[in-house]
């Protein structure tokens, strides 16, 4: 090898090291925020779904499982509530490291509404 030849090899490779580094970070970062998302709407969908539950009722499910999860909030999620099913639809801010990647995940949950049935409706 020539003289300076491996300082040179580092000074190339080192920063392709470190950018491949901080994509797998950002990319399990982007993930966690993703399951995180998910988490947040099926236990909003799941809580909202209970008989003589409202949409209030699954919004505080929601905002509750995102502050427990220590996650950042892009808006207030969103609950629709239909004559069958309930929706609830999670947006969250994704941590940057790189920015190549989405700033916001967005993920929602559907659940059928529970309804009790007396025995004569049966």
């Amino acid at each position: 090898m020539e003289r300076g030849e491996t300082t040179a090899q580092v000074v190339l490779a080192v920063p392709v090291l470190l950018l491949f580094l901080l994509f797998g970070i950002q990319v399990s970062l982007y993930f966690h925020t993703a399951q995180i998302a998910s988490i947040a709407a099926q236990e909003a969908a799941i809580a909202g779904a209970v008989a003589g539950s409202n949409e209030i009722e699954a919004l505080a499910v929601a905002v509750r499982s995102v502050a427990e999860l220590h996650a950042s909030e892009g808006k207030t999620p969103i609950v629709r509530m239909g004559e069958r099913t309930i929706e609830v639809e999670v947006l969250l801010r994704v941590p940057t490291v790189i920015s190549l990647f989405p700033a916001f995940v967005t993920r929602s949950a559907s659940e059928p509404l529970e309804r009790y049935a007396y025995e004569v409706e049966r």
